[in-house]
Order: structure tokens, then sequence, then C-alpha cells
């Protein structure tokens, strides 16, 4: 298990450098004035620099393509260290085998049902629309960079992180709803974005789901299924998370 949460570590880290070495990126090519300059990390304190930082973090093109990019750069470095440490075994670690049709569909059918409460408890309680997600649609032209960065990535992404990596490493020495449990309050911290009655009403309740559905099935792909259904339906009704 420790071996597992040092790669969990190693991964999360890289996440976070990448998501914020790609957000630099971006705010130095959008911005005329710091892109003539080229980067130096002086610039990085400038009040300029991070009025243009607060501005763009925000921005639902430039957050997508962020999202894209660390997502997909960090799953091959996890996939990398996984297939190091257990070969063959791979496969049944990270449940990487499709879920059969009926238990997918049952689960699916449960996952509407939550969403739909969730949603109900949103419309009722004003104060838990996401400023957030609303700036991010408001400011999004670029739809398809937006279904795959904000929609696909984030989901195949977090699920291996948390419902793979995670969650199989725990299993070496803890139950199912123990390992389930940890999971979800780890899937709950590093939604930081939202409120925190947010993440105690929403994002909680969605990780315990997400968790269930990979155990039951045994396969990462529901929750990764159930996960990008959460994301697309949420920029769709932009209070969700």
């Amino acid at each position: 298990m420790a071996r597992g949460l040092l790669y969990f570590s190693l991964v999360f880290m890289c996440f976070m450098f990448a998501q914020m070495a790609t957000l630099i990126w971006r705010v130095i090519a959008l911005t005329p004035e710091f892109a003539s300059q080229g980067f130096s990390m002086s610039m990085l304190d400038t009040t300029k620099f991070q009025e243009r930082w607060m501005e763009l973090s925000s921005n639902g093109n430039v957050i997508a393509l962020v999202s894209l990019l660390s997502g997909v750069i960090c799953l091959a470095l996890l996939l990398y260290l996984v297939y190091r440490w257990k070969g063959e075994r791979m496969r049944f670690f990270l449940a990487l085998n499709m879920p059969k049709l009926r238990p997918t569909a049952i689960w699916t059918g449960g996952f509407i049902l939550l969403f739909a409460v969730l949603e109900g408890i949103a419309y009722f309680l004003p104060e838990m629309d996401s400023a957030f997600m609303e700036k991010i649609m408001a400011s999004a032209t670029n739809y398809p960079l937006l279904f795959f960065g904000l929609g696909l990535a984030p989901a195949i992404f977090e699920e291996f992180l948390l419902r793979g990596l995670l969650y199989g490493s725990l299993r070496h020495m803890l139950d199912k709803h123990a390992s389930i449990a940890i999971t979800a309050g780890v899937f709950t911290l590093v939604h930081q974005q939202y409120d925190w009655y947010i993440l105690l009403l929403y994002v909680l309740p969605l990780g315990v789901f997400l968790g269930y559905a990979r155990a039951e099935t045994g396969s990462i792909w529901t929750s990764v299924w159930l996960h990008a259904l959460n994301n697309c339906a949420s920029m769709l009704l932009p209070h969700g998370s």
C-alpha cells in the first residue's frame, strides 16, 4: 500500500505542477505584453500578471485546454508507474475490464436519480449555485474543447487516479467500504474550486456513489462513464459540480 500511496502522491503533485505550468503558458501566450517580454520568474510577482491570471483562471477555453493537457500527461505517467509496479496485474489492479451492460445500466439509472435529487436540492438552495462553473460556461466559445477538456479528460484522469491507483492501493490493507470512504474524501478535497456546502452536499455524495459503482461492477470504466456524464450534465446546468 505504501508504494501505491507514494505513486499517488507523485502523480497528484505532477498534475498540480502541470496545471500551473500550462496556465502560466496560456497567460503569457494570450497577453501580448508578456509574450513580447518572454518568461521570467519576476513576471509572476507583478500585479498585472496576477490580475491576468485571475481573469484567465475562470475562462472556459483556457481551463479546458489546461485540464486536457495536464490530464493526458499525468494519465500517461500514472499508467507507466502502475505498469512498472504491477506488470501484467495492472489490468486487475486498475479494474480495466469492460463492465457488463446490465449492471452499467442499473448504476446509470441510480446516478440519474442521484443527480436529480442533488439538482433538486440545488434548486431550492440558491447558494448551491456554482459561480465558478457559470463563469466557465459564459466565457467558453470552443465547445468541442470544452467537452474533451472539462467533460471527458477530468473524468478519465480523476477516476484512474482516485478509483484506480488510490483505491487499489488502499485495498491492499483496508476493506471495500473504508477504501471507498477515504477515496471519496480525497475526491472532495481536490475540488477546492467549489464552496464548502457544494463539496459537502454534492461532491462528497458523488464520490461515494462513484466508488461503489467501480467496486460493485469491478470496472473503472463504470465510474469513468458516470463521472463524464456528471461533468457534461453540469456544464448544461452550471449550478451543479
